[in-house]
């Protein structure tokens, strides 16, 4: 099944959308905590960071993954057409090398016919 360039588009964006809500959620969470003076507000900087950087990185990850299930299907797409062409010159160099065989059994009949 090969998926079209929209769906690629899609599966990329949809999942982020869905990332950068979950980021958005954590943040109002740790706002939530941050007013207490517990040990949330101790490392709150650190947890923005860690979120942030979380996020960058699965972004980076997802993509760089949508871009290999897409050059995979250009690469099978390729490839497909190139076997395509392979497998029509073997059949000719068969049909080539049965022709030859039978002359040579044709030359070896009509040799041991003379004999």
């Amino acid at each position: 099944m090969k998926l079209s360039k929209q769906s690629l588009i899609l599966a990329t964006i949809v999942p982020l959308i869905f990332g950068l809500i979950i980021f958005i959620n954590f943040k109002a969470a740790i706002d939530i905590l941050d007013p207490l003076e517990g040990s949330t507000h101790l490392i709150y900087n650190q947890l923005i960071i860690i979120g942030i950087f979380s996020f960058l990185a699965l972004t980076v990850y997802w993509c760089v993954m949508m871009y290999l299930i897409y050059l995979l299907q250009e690469n099978l797409t390729t490839l497909d057409s190139n076997l395509d062409k392979a497998a029509d010159i073997g059949a000719k160099h068969l049909s080539e090398s049965k022709s030859l065989l039978n002359q040579v059994i044709s030359i070896l009949k009509r040799y041991e016919s003379s004999q």
